[in-house]
């Protein structure tokens, strides 16, 4: 089967950006399957429609009162859901943010082993997707009157935090993104869980999911803030590879390390999130 072509990358970037554009007319067609009360927040088993027939299933934890209040999109690591974040976005919602956790592709490992093992070309067509799924999330928690639009956050980790390099370029709406143990190319990710990738093989690979790994955008964040979370043992990656995901960032942008591994930091640097979002979101 012939790949579908897409912008080159010694085109201008407002050509590359077109890759992720979609009609944001669609309506969102939220369904609610049900509500749990914790404390008075509120979690809102929810799902909304995508621009590709599909729906994302999603907790919207809201905070007591009617705001206005800052909204983060929290996107787990793989394996991961959206539970993952559940605990941290409770814990925001005392000092009133509403939260959006979505169940990304790789929540269902099964389904997406099936995808990734198609090609390169079904993956790069799952990041694409996938990264308009997020920017109709920014579409969900704005249109909502309880939230501050200006006060737009975003956290993501391992695979979510290379979806935030993508988003950080393309979706202006947000204001600030935490991306933990990422890295620049979703190709390292290939090599990562499929060592027998090597070669021709890997150099088809990289080739055909270049135009949309996160090294493109990630330049592009300004004028919203990037904050990188990595693990001192962290194994997943080389550590030069993190490195040159925080240097190919924009300013303003800070990063800290932690004696964590690669999920181990999600616990590891839980109250530097906090903070850090209380500063840059005004909570």
């Amino acid at each position: 089967m012939m790949e579908a072509k897409l912008p080159r990358l010694d085109g201008s970037f407002d050509d590359l950006k077109k890759i992720f554009s979609y009609d944001q007319k669609t309506p969102l067609d939220i369904e609610e399957s049900g509500i749990e009360d914790k404390n008075k927040i509120s979690i809102h088993d929810i799902s909304y429609a995508s621009s590709a027939d599909r729906r994302v299933k999603a907790y919207l934890v809201m905070p007591p009162g009617n705001g206005p209040f800052a909204g983060i999109i929290f996107v787990h690591p793989g394996p991961g859901s959206r539970s993952t974040f559940l605990d941290e976005a409770l814990e925001l919602a005392g000092m009133g943010v509403a939260s959006l956790l979505i169940d990304a592709p790789w929540s269902d490992i099964a389904e997406f082993g099936k995808r990734a093992m198609a090609g390169p070309g079904s993956v790069r067509d799952m990041v694409i997707e996938t990264s308009i799924d997020l920017r109709r999330a920014v579409d969900l928690l704005t249109s909502m009157p309880e939230v501050d639009k200006s006060r737009i956050g975003y956290v993501g980790h391992s695979f979510g935090a290379l979806f935030g390099g993508v988003l950080s370029g393309i979706e202006k709406r947000i204001k600030a993104y935490i991306l933990m143990a990422g890295t620049v190319s979703f190709t390292d990710v290939a090599v990562l869980n499929m060592p027998s990738l090597k070669g021709q093989e890997l150099e088809r690979y990289s080739n055909i999911m270049d135009p949309v790994d996160p090294i493109h955008y990630i330049g592009h964040t300004a004028p919203s803030a990037l904050f990188f979370q990595f693990g001192l043992q962290d194994k997943s990656f080389p550590r030069q590879h993190f490195l040159d995901y925080y240097q190919a960032g924009s300013e303003p942008k800070s990063i800290k390390w932690y004696e964590a591994d690669h999920y181990s930091l999600n616990e590891e640097g839980r109250r530097d999130r906090v903070e850090w979002l209380r500063t840059e979101l005004g909570l």
